[in-house]
């Protein structure tokens, strides 16, 4: 070994112990170790290379039980159309059914996300609700279907593995239970039920029940048609589909939600919480007291198994499975998003780069693009000490459009995480969160991908330089250990944002770009 290199090594090492110690390297290296290493001896460079970069439409999200699920209808001028229903199944109430029972009323309940604010003058609670995007005034279809589609909980195609419900599947709609305009109510916190089957005639109301759940908070209330429970439930009590959870679900497979319209408010729920409650009265065999009074009218208190006209209640939470349907309608935009969704230019990239959450849109991003094998490896060759390494994506277009506060950076060849989300996961997920300029307004979003591109432009056995993609950020992309390369295909964000792409006049600073900042050694 030479003396020169051995020297080369020598301050290499140095040079190392000093990095770990400083905070940036990125831009002002030379000054790294002033005192202790040569200055000379090092060089910081920066260059910057051509990417490619094009739109991706996704056709379809997986829809996890337990994830946000989002309810009604949405018009954005970039996005366009965008239509979300939900499909449920529905949890065996704990009621036994009479032939002497009468339905008052049938309620679907679905809790709003909601903030309490201060109390009204009125002394009321006052709340605000929250992840509702678009036209809050603005009333679109809501209507309620019994499900005829079976939801099954293990694939049919193999057995051993839970079945997995995608956005873009279709289910059997039977009867109608409702249909209705409707549109979001933060007031909507009591539910009033007249019960009209205490005196035998059912043309009075002999009472009205006020209800409200044990936290006050507001809450979606659908009323059902009670005649299809009085057919499909009372009248089946012996039929066996009420003995089991499985028979019962097998029975009534659920309710299909459904949003229809041209445009309206699209809301995020608390699907898990949701139930659908009988308000009914039944025949309760009630012994006399001095306190019952006299029951049957006979002039005395000490009857025994009296039959009494009685209001009571039974739950049926909505539970098990619950998916969702999304339907786009790209054509309804003013940008040119169904054109670019279709047709992307995949060999020069675009000048707007479209992303979207709810099986909306993704951008492809191909890095080194107009670069040979031969020219790649020349840049291997030369051993650069990788510093940093950055793509910024400025904001191109935002409109009326509501942003995404983060987006993710993933492998879109393999569907996997970068190494730089698995070698510095509590770091890294901070990165391509939204920046904003000095008057607060949305700027770009940047990622670091110093760890990739140092593997890929490492000249013994380089990283594979794969298609890097774009996506509206979601809790499960971020990885949670080390084995969870997987990129999960959720996605229940329907907020969204138009990006500057690379195919935009060489002068223009904000085009989409990679910069490599890093360190050579000089000879």
């Amino acid at each position: 070994m030479t003396k020169k290199i051995v020297n080369s090594i020598k301050y290499i090492a140095i040079f190392s112990i000093v990095l770990l110690g400083v905070i940036s390297c990125e831009k002002d290296f030379q000054n790294v170790g002033v005192g202790l290493v040569d200055n000379d001896l090092f060089t910081t460079e920066s260059e910057t290379f051509e990417v490619v970069a094009y739109n991706q439409n996704v056709t379809r999200s997986q829809i996890s039980s337990v994830n946000p699920h989002l309810l009604g209808v949405i018009k954005d001028d970039n996005f366009g159309l965008l239509k979300a229903s939900v499909i449920s199944q529905v949890g065996l109430g704990s009621v036994s059914f009479t032939d002497n029972m009468s339905i008052d009323a049938v309620i679907l309940n679905i809790p709003y996300y909601s903030t309490q604010l201060e109390d009204g003058d009125n002394g009321r609670p006052v709340f605000e609700l929250d992840s509702i995007f678009g036209k809050e005034d603005e009333e679109f279809m809501l209507s309620v279907y019994e499900n005829g589609t079976y939801l099954n909980n293990l694939d049919p195609l193999d057995p051993t593995e839970n079945k997995k419900y995608y956005s873009n599947a279709s289910y059997t709609k039977k009867d109608l239970l409702y249909s209705g305009l409707f549109k979001p109510n933060a007031n909507d916190t009591v539910l009033y039920v007249k019960r009209n089957f205490l005196d035998g005639d059912v043309n009075t109301v002999d009472d009205t029940d006020t209800i409200k759940s044990a936290t006050i908070s507001p809450s979606i209330k659908i009323p059902l048609d009670t005649t299809f429970f009085r057919t499909r439930f009372i009248d089946q009590q012996n039929s066996g589909a009420f003995d089991s959870s499985d028979n019962f679900l097998n029975y009534f497979r659920g309710l299909i939600i459904e949003a229809d319209g041209t445009d309206g408010s699209l809301m995020t729920l608390a699907m898990s919480n949701a139930s659908m409650t009988f308000y009914y009265s039944n025949i309760v065999l009630t012994d006399e007291t001095t306190t019952t009074g006299d029951l049957n009218g006979d002039g005395d208190t000490d009857d025994e198994d009296v039959p009494v006209k009685t209001k009571q209640t039974a739950i049926f939470p909505l539970s098990g499975i619950i998916t969702e349907i999304y339907n786009r309608d790209y054509s309804q935009a003013i940008s040119d998003i169904d054109t670019k969704l279709m047709s992307p230019d995949t060999s020069n990239g675009e000048e707007s780069l479209y992303i979207q959450g709810a099986a909306g849109s993704e951008a492809v991003v191909e890095l080194f693009k107009g670069l040979d094998d031969t020219e790649l490896d020349e840049i291997r060759n030369k051993n650069w000490l990788i510093n940093g390494a950055t793509l910024s994506l400025y904001i191109k277009n935002q409109g009326d459009t509501i942003i995404p506060q983060q987006l993710y950076l993933y492998n879109y060849d393999y569907k996997s995480q970068i190494l730089d989300a698995m070698s510095e996961a509590s770091i890294r997920q901070f990165d391509g969160v939204l920046q904003r300029d000095d008057d607060n307004k949305p700027l770009k979003y940047e990622f670091t991908i110093t760890d990739y591109i140092s593997e890929v432009l490492k000249s013994d056995e380089p990283l594979e330089l794969n298609k890097l993609a774009i996506k509206v950020a979601h809790s499960s992309d971020f990885p949670t250990s080390a084995i969870d390369t997987i990129i999960k295909d959720y996605s229940w964000n329907p907020k969204g944002v138009v990006l500057k792409g690379n195919n935009l006049i060489d002068t223009d600073e904000q085009r989409l770009k990679l910069e490599i900042f890093y360190t050579i050694i000089n000879e």
